[in-house]
């Protein structure tokens, strides 16, 4: 049912959400919910992986891997490449 005041709408929106984060108001539950940092998606997408790579290299060419960030408070590209080096996926048999 429609709510028909938007702040109660708002409201009863972000509770949802902190329920389904494992908020309350007691403070952070983990409840059934397991969050990874958004670095290990990435690493772990084929997709994104590609990406990443292509963003570090950017960097690399510029010379500015320590200056750039992953994310608002993520690891600096610096890290990124160590990390995309040492979780290179190496074909089977190689």
């Amino acid at each position: 049912m429609p709510y028909k005041d938007k702040v109660l709408q708002r409201e009863a929106i972000r509770r949802a959400v902190a329920k389904h984060r494992g908020i309350t108001g007691e403070g952070i539950t983990g409840e059934g919910i397991t969050q990874y940092p958004a670095i290990v998606e990435a690493l772990c997408d084929p997709v994104k992986r590609n990406k990443l790579e292509a963003i570090y290299q950017s960097l690399k060419a510029h010379n500015v891997l320590g200056e750039v960030r992953y994310g608002v408070f993520g690891p600096t590209f610096e890290v990124v490449g160590e990390m995309l080096e040492v979780t290179e996926v190496k074909p089977r048999g190689a």
